[in-house]
């Protein structure tokens, strides 16, 4: 497991992560391309490998477990179409002249 800050957003682990989220916890695999596409660079030297040990690498998914799933937007073709309106601005009234 490797440690790397972001340089611009990427995908980590399938989830768009970028770089104000600070260092990520990633896998060698990962680390490695983002450090050869040059999106991070590698800080692991930074951290000691005993108090590292124990973390598990980023998760694949960020969302809660106990949110429930929203209801999907029904799809253009199965709306009914809004009566159309008459958009034209009305004139404004002209002053009266003497």
């Amino acid at each position: 497991m490797k440690f790397v800050k972001l340089l611009t957003a990427a995908h980590v682990a399938g989830v768009l992560r970028h770089p104000h989220e600070g260092v990520l916890h990633v896998s060698d695999d990962d680390a490695a391309r983002l450090v050869g596409d040059q999106a991070a660079e590698d800080v692991s030297a930074d951290f000691a490998d005993r108090d590292t040990a124990d973390l598990p690498p980023e998760p694949i998914s960020n969302a809660e477990p106990d949110v429930p799933a929203a209801d999907p937007a029904p799809h253009q073709s199965d709306v009914e179409p809004k009566a159309a309106t008459d958009t034209k601005p009305k004139a404004k009234a002209s002053a009266d002249k003497e």
